[in-house]
């Protein structure tokens, strides 16, 4: 019985190894297949299929590979590496770049002064097309700038002309009425001296029929007494006219004071106006709007994708089925024309000027910064212009309500649950970032938002942005009950609540403000 049990061990060795030398064997020759199907793929020129089966090739590699092998596999994918990068460098790929770079790391033997260098030219190409991107964005938005306050410079020269025209109304109908008064107050001084030689004509009578006094005494005093009545008309008709001359001085005093008053408020609203431009023109440089509808070059050098939903921002294709051809590109453009009509509607009906337009702005921003493609970004920009449509169905009364009721305020709530009836416009393909951004931005990273009460990355990335943006361009701006904070002060009161808002959406924010 021994002896039976050492054979079966003896038996069992031998199987045991001549199965490893198998699989050994099977795996060696599955990665010498992943190799000749490199070669024959970087002989025909097809380097993205070279990639992929040199990676297979690598990955397969085990300690039974034999060292002949593993440095033909290397050497194979030196090269395809090279060639891979090369043509990247020529037409940038942000996933590519990114998924070279995660191999690399991964198989240390194929890096070599070649590859380092290419890794290098991509890194430099992309810093220049980057910096050639932020000066063409900051001469757009001087560009703007400057367009403005040449408006507002035209709109100040038509108001002081039709302000100069009527003083110069003001001042006719002033001399006009001067000159009635003078008119009057030397007609007054005539009628004053005709009155005077009537009663020294009445008193030569009287002298010259002195003798006569007896027999007309009774004529005398009759006239005597006519006189006096007419003296007296006269004199109520000089104060009468003396009064109307004086009313009419004022009046034009009056109107002399109201038109400099006007003067003086059209100076000082002159000066604020050139105050706001100055203060537009100093935040130039940090402001770098997006132009809505005057965008031309909406695709330009795309950044590595991130996956909608992460806290990680991890790269991955945000939206799959969109690959942003040509005409997706056009229709991207027309949906944000779209969009921006809907957010001025939203803004009118809020009471809140141009909240839709900073927002989704800011939203464009973010998403660039945390590394985004253009495409992707730009769907964003167009969801947060809308991201309140909702609101478009609230009683137009809550808006003047100043102390709203239970009911008013569950009505408020409720616009993330009607947004969706006034999204019937937005393509099907781009649908699920629309709804996110319309009903999710609400949500707390803690779980205390509403409408669902999602935590963490339960929440869209989208919805994240939103909230981050909206509540900073809210704290940002300034309020009938309160004033606007500054940059530093509405970043910190973003961090002091990480239990709201992602701390590393406020971190780029932090970057880019």
């Amino acid at each position: 019985m021994l002896l039976d049990k050492y054979k079966r061990i003896i038996a069992a060795i031998i199987f045991a190894f001549v199965t490893v030398s198998v699989f050994a064997a099977d795996t060696s020759a599955l990665v010498k297949k992943q190799l000749d199907a490199a070669e024959e793929a970087v002989d025909e020129g097809d380097i993205e299929t070279a990639y992929k089966k040199v990676n297979g090739a690598l990955q397969m590699m085990n300690d039974e590979t034999t060292p002949s092998l593993r440095s033909s596999v290397v050497s194979v994918a030196k090269l395809v590496y090279q060639q891979r990068l090369e043509g990247i460098l020529e037409n940038y790929d942000g996933a590519a770049l990114s998924d070279v770079k995660i191999m690399l790391d991964k198989y240390p033997d194929v890096r070599n002064t070649k590859v380092e260098k290419l890794l290098g030219q991509i890194e430099e190409k992309q810093k220049v097309e980057t910096e050639k991107q932020r000066k063409a964005e900051l001469e757009a938005s001087e560009k703007a700038a400057q367009k403005r306050h040449d408006e507002e410079q035209k709109s100040i020269k038509q108001q002081t002309e039709a302000i100069e025209k009527q003083n110069e109304a003001i001042s006719k109908q002033a001399e006009s009425s001067a000159e009635l008064a003078e008119s009057m107050k030397t007609q007054a001084e005539e009628l004053a001296k005709s009155n005077e030689n009537s009663e020294k004509t009445l008193k030569s009578i009287q002298t010259g029929f002195a003798d006569l006094q007896g027999s007309m005494s009774d004529q005398a005093e009759a006239l005597k007494e006519s006189s006096k009545t007419q003296a007296k008309s006269t004199k109520i008709m000089v104060f009468s006219i003396t009064g109307i001359a004086l009313l009419i001085l004022l009046i034009v005093l009056v109107v002399i004071v109201i038109a400099r008053r006007s003067m003086k408020l059209q100076a000082e609203r002159q000066e604020q106006y050139m105050q706001a431009f100055r203060l537009i023109a100093e935040n130039t440089g940090n402001t770098n709007r997006i132009m809505l509808g005057g965008a031309t070059d909406l695709y330009g050098q795309s950044a590595p994708l991130k996956l909608a939903g992460t806290s990680t921002w991890a790269p991955a294709a945000a939206l799959p089925d969109v690959t942003f051809t040509p005409e997706d590109e056009e229709e991207l453009k027309q949906l944000a024309v779209k969009c921006e009509e809907i957010g001025t509607k939203i803004d009118q009906i809020t009471n809140r000027k141009n909240n839709s337009k900073n927002v989704s702005e800011l939203v464009y921003k973010l998403s660039m910064q945390l590394g985004l493609s253009q495409g992707n970004s730009m769907l964003n920009f167009c969801a947060a212009m809308i991201y309140d449509a909702g609101f478009l169905g609230v009683d137009p009364a809550i808006w003047e309500t100043e102390t709203l009721t239970d009911e008013q305020k569950e009505e408020m709530h409720n616009h993330v649950n009607i947004a969706e009836k006034y999204l019937d416009f937005v393509p099907k393909k781009y649908w699920e970032v629309f709804d996110d951004a319309s009903k999710k931005h609400h949500e707390n990273m803690d779980g205390s938002g509403y409408p669902n009460g999602l935590k963490g990355d339960e929440i869209p990335q989208i919805a994240r942005l939103i909230r981050v943006a909206e509540t900073y361009v809210s704290m940002s701006s300034r309020r009938n009950y309160r004033q606007a904070m500054d940059k530093e002060t509405a970043i910190e009161k973003l961090r002091e609540q990480p239990g709201f808002y992602d701390s590393a959406v406020v971190d780029t924010l932090d970057q880019i403000v």
